[in-house]
């Protein structure tokens, strides 16, 4: 048996090479993707590379309950702007992601001021994104079957006892809970509940 094993292996080595050369190539382009989305997936690199998100949301995060709150967790920003458990739609939205640096590095939003210029249309960017997917990155986290409904007041939990019957989208209340509410520069200004 070790013997046809042995012939069968001289008669196909360059097969057996080609396929190891593969697989060893595969894993390091999964590691080098893995290892990349990780480093793009951390609030220093959210919050520390571009200049404009530094001295803008990031400064609006830091004060937020995201960021600060009485039982200490830190949700941070690919936790809410990345699809998360899910490496196809990471990856689609890292490549989308590559146009954010192009505006950086052609200087549309390379200023805090040119960023407050662009402000608006940026967020409804995020926002459609956000009605897209039916907030599907709020939701890994705020799952209306986990609400207790009980602990909260009366006015919030009569609007979550409606929006858990049409799973509504947490943005068509929550626009502006962590970030400056720019959507009072758009018409019609929708409702907004920031419970800072």
């Amino acid at each position: 048996m070790l013997r046809c094993f042995i012939n069968w292996l001289r008669g196909n080595l360059r097969a057996v090479f080609f396929a190891g050369a593969f697989i060893v190539v595969g894993v390091v382009l999964s590691a080098a993707y893995g290892t990349a989305v990780q480093y793009t997936n951390t609030l220093n690199f959210c919050a520390h590379t571009c200049h404009e998100m530094e001295n803008t949301v990031y400064q609006e995060y830091s004060h937020s309950k995201h960021f600060k709150n009485e039982f200490g967790v830190v949700v941070a920003c690919p936790q809410c702007h990345v699809p998360q458990n899910d490496w196809i739609h990471t990856m689609g939205h890292k490549i989308l992601a590559m146009f954010e640096l192009w505006d950086h590095w052609t200087g549309r939003v390379g200023t805090n001021e040119k960023f407050e210029a662009h402000r608006l249309e940026l967020a409804k960017g995020v926002w459609k994104g956000f009605e897209e997917t039916n907030a599907r990155e709020c939701k890994h986290c705020h799952a209306y079957s986990n609400m207790v409904l009980d602990d909260q007041r009366p006015s919030i939990r009569a609007q979550h006892t409606d929006a858990m019957k049409t799973d509504e989208n947490c943005l068509d209340c929550h626009k502006g809970l962590v970030h400056k509410p720019v959507q009072q520069e758009a018409s019609p200004a929708p409702a907004s509940f920031d419970l800072q």
